[in-house]
């Protein structure tokens, strides 16, 4: 025989007070939440490099040469972000420097190369720290080689801009053979 009639048990004490709670606890996880700022959703840009961390310090007086000079290019905090080679190397005045048969690569953070830029000849200004080229120059990384006429390259922000007769060749895995069917 049933305890009640209807075969229902009317909702006890304790029951109705663990219902409770779980609902009051659900409402006050929910309200807990708080949105998150709209500048975090925005990707953080990457802080600009200070002007000292470029190539700052050519050993060469003006209007002589040096032939295969190298030159580090480091961080504030120490670590290898460049190295800068090159065949010939002439200083024109105390802010250019031009550079021949010049080889720029790059490093991450791992000390892994990152890119190689190639440049026949170049002229680098050594207080804006830009890098230009009106022959045709190559930049080379792992995933990619492209090619223009001439180049400007800004060596504290790792941006450069190819102009005139751009080719670019990306290497990657083959495509998979279509069927002819297809």
């Amino acid at each position: 025989m049933l305890p009640f009639r209807s075969g229902r048990a009317p909702l006890s004490g304790a029951t109705f007070a663990f219902f409770l709670l779980a609902l009051l606890s659900c409402v006050a996880l929910a309200a807990d939440k708080t949105p998150k700022p709209e500048a975090s959703a925005k990707p953080q840009k990457k802080e600009r490099p200070k002007p000292q961390e470029g190539v700052t310090n050519v050993p060469i007086p003006a209007g002589h040469d040096a032939k295969g000079l190298v030159l580090p290019e480091y961080d504030l905090k120490g670590n290898l972000r460049g190295k800068l080679e090159a065949g010939l190397t002439r200083r024109l005045d105390d802010e250019r420097v031009e550079f021949r048969k010049m080889k720029f690569t790059t490093f991450t953070p791992e000390k892994q190369i990152e890119m190689e830029i190639i440049m026949t000849t170049s002229i680098f200004n050594l207080k804006t720290q830009v890098l230009n080229s009106t022959e045709r120059s190559t930049v080379k990384r792992a995933d990619f080689e492209v090619a223009g006429d001439a180049m400007q390259f800004e060596m504290l922000t790792r941006q450069g801009t190819l102009t005139g007769n751009v080719k670019m060749v990306v290497h990657g895995k083959n495509r998979a053979p279509r069927n002819e069917g297809e």
